[in-house]
């Protein structure tokens, strides 16, 4: 059978390209002093060699060009400006997921860092997802160890150096799979519990929990649950039973699907769909988990029918490509769209972002310890949660703005109690106990 001709990308050569449909909400919300950015890392089995990783970094960027950019505002629409400019290996001595300069430097809108046998990519979420961040780690990895020697064996978890990047990695992936005349619709409005946390500047706390997928999959299988709905769930009860007084409102987590695998493809942008499960307690902190969870079970499998989103993806394109809106100028569009993330980081508790297992050849895999995923934290929710798997291990991350350790505590211990044995460690001197 004859391999399908691979097209190659639209980008390749191009001096500037537009942002995706997801990335004009981030672009728009950006401050002076910050932006939306998270970290997907690894934590090797021996000390990063930063001069071969160096070099990896050289030889493996250029195969990612929706990498090679740098955030612009335009006439009508932001963009990116590509830069031939090699990224620097940074050694990591500051607090995660500070503000990347998106100006005033010849740097791609992403910085890699190293600091001991841990390697990270911390990324401006205009430029990528977690998913299209980790596919770059994996083949950045599997780079590195061809350049200290290794034979790997490449297959479908790795981008492959020698390959030309394709229009299917590079394209604005809910462009391509949007459905011709869906009506853009407003978004429903809702005023669930919001949290309003003191946060300090220039500080971000990370509590690591890690743990064996087959644990919490035992555990959530218990309450016939999805890994990921066990720990929205843990979330909702946690939140509803540290509340200084009962809840008066829902308690709702918003949470991203990866459309990749659900319309198999190989993008390498953003390509994601944002819904939530909520939970009311009509009885105050008189609720159990289980109760929790039966409301929500069976909820994401709903939502993750591939016909739904198509038409909800469909109905957000066709929203910014609305005839009215194109001209009017970039200036005025920024400050609707910036008002439209507000109001949507207000419409939820907290979220959750699960990215499963992550991808790379056997060769690669043998040297991880574990995988990592952070969100930084908004000027509207300082507080997050994100996981990320390798081999057999689960790395779930909370991240926030301030000192503050209860909600972790309680949650840390509920697992515990389930039956799951978690090591807890923290970037903050101190112990935090599960």
């Amino acid at each position: 059978m004859e391999e399908p001709t691979r097209q190659s990308s639209a980008l390749l050569g191009k001096r500037w390209f537009p942002v995706d449909n997801a990335a004009n909400l981030y672009a728009a919300a950006r401050r002076k002093k910050w932006c939306r950015t998270f970290r997907i890392g690894a934590v090797l089995k021996e000390p990063v060699d930063p001069e071969i990783m160096q070099q990896a970094l050289a030889d493996i960027t250029p195969r990612f060009p929706s990498f090679q950019g740098q955030l612009q505002d335009g006439m009508f629409w932001s963009y990116f400006q590509h830069t031939d400019a090699t990224p620097f290996l940074r050694e990591d001595s500051d607090y995660p997921y500070r503000p990347i300069p998106l100006t005033g430097t010849d740097q791609p809108n992403f910085r890699v860092l190293y600091h001991g046998r841990r390697i990270s990519v911390e990324m401006f979420h205009s430029l990528a997802d977690g998913g299209a961040t980790t596919i770059f780690l994996s083949a950045l990895l599997t780079r590195y160890y061809e350049l200290l020697g290794e034979e790997i064996s490449h297959d479908a978890h790795a981008l492959r150096l020698e390959d030309e990047p394709t229009e299917e990695e590079t394209c604005d992936a809910y462009k391509l799979h949007a459905i011709p005349d869906v009506k853009a619709r407003n978004p429903e409005k809702r005023k669930p519990y919001y949290i309003d946390l003191e946060t300090l500047p220039n500080f971000a706390q990370v509590i690591h929990g890690t743990f064996r997928v087959d644990d919490i999959k035992a555990a959530a299988a218990k309450h016939s649950l999805t890994i990921t709905e066990y720990v929205t769930a843990l979330l909702i009860y946690c939140y509803i039973q540290i509340s200084p007084k009962p809840l008066e409102q829902e308690v709702c987590v918003s949470i991203p699907m990866d459309l990749r695998r659900r319309f198999d493809t190989k993008n390498v942008r953003n390509f994601v769909y944002m819904t939530d499960l909520s939970f009311f307690s009509e009885n105050g902190k008189d609720v159990t988990f289980e109760e929790i969870a039966e409301a929500i079970n069976g909820e994401l499998l709903e939502k993750g029918n591939p016909q739904i989103l198509l038409t909800e993806i469909s109905a957000n394109v066709a929203a910014q490509q609305s005839k009215l809106l194109r001209p009017i100028p970039y200036l005025i569009k920024r400050a609707f769209l910036k008002n439209t993330y507000r109001q949507n980081q207000k419409s939820f508790t907290t979220f959750f972002s699960n990215w499963g297992i992550m991808d790379a050849p056997e060769a690669v895999l043998a040297h991880i310890e574990r995988a990592e995923f952070i969100l930084g934290d908004t000027p509207y929710q300082p507080f997050g949660c994100a996981a990320l798997s390798v081999n057999g291990l689960m790395t779930l991350a909370f991240s926030n703005s301030n000192t503050d350790t209860s909600f972790q505590q309680a949650f840390f211990r509920f697992m515990t109690a389930d039956g799951i044995p978690v090591f807890v460690e923290s970037n903050i001197p101190g112990e935090v106990k599960a």
